[in-house]
């Protein structure tokens, strides 16, 4: 008998046809994560080669759980105090290439995405969840996976090459607690310029 997938995982798969893909998803828990074509550590971070971006140790008070490999260039970390099947939000953070889209077609991609793994529908932003940074594009949803209601947004930026996102998703209704701890790592994400720009 197969064993259900953790949810955080299955919303992942789900949602990274939103980046660009080109083989099965290689997902390791940080600890385990050993220096690659896409990914190196640099201490308790982890820089994505292609682009020079770094994936901190933590955002907020969430640490990196896990790094995934979706294909050439395209990498990600998420980054959740209890696992995110236990109940808490969790927060996947992104870099990967731009191809030919736009930004702005980009967004609409991953708002569709979004739209159709959780059969969801525009919401307002939640308390506290503001980024600023240039050429940001965003949205937040309320869906379900399941029998689970969850709120889910995202911020992308283009950076040359480069695509920076950040996903954030939370049981639906989130605690304050809970909300001001996700908004506290988004915040603290940088939405910069890249080293390795074009």
């Amino acid at each position: 008998m197969r064993r259900a997938l953790p949810l955080v995982f299955a919303v992942g798969i789900a949602l990274f046809t939103a980046a660009p893909a080109h083989a099965e998803p290689v997902v390791t828990p940080v600890a385990d994560v050993v220096d690659s074509a896409d990914v190196q550590r640099d201490g308790e971070r982890f820089r994505h080669v292609g682009s020079g971006y770094v994936f901190p140790g933590s955002i907020g008070d969430m640490p990196a759980r896990k790094v995934t490999v979706f294909g050439p260039g395209d990498v990600s970390v998420q980054y959740t105090v209890n696992g995110g099947a236990a109940g808490d939000a969790w927060v996947d953070l992104y870099a990967y290439p731009a191809g030919d889209a736009t930004i702005a077609e980009t967004a609409d991609d991953v708002a569709a995405a979004i739209t159709n793994t959780f059969t969801a529908t525009p919401a307002l932003t939640p308390t506290g969840m503001v980024v600023r940074a240039d050429g940001l594009h965003s949205g937040w949803f309320d869906g379900r996976l399941g029998e689970r209601s969850l709120e889910t947004g995202y911020y992308v930026v283009q950076r040359g090459d480069w695509l920076i996102k950040i996903r954030a998703t939370l049981p639906s209704p989130p605690t304050p607690q809970m909300l001001a701890r996700t908004a506290a790592a988004i915040s603290a994400v940088n939405l910069g310029q890249l080293p390795n720009a074009r």
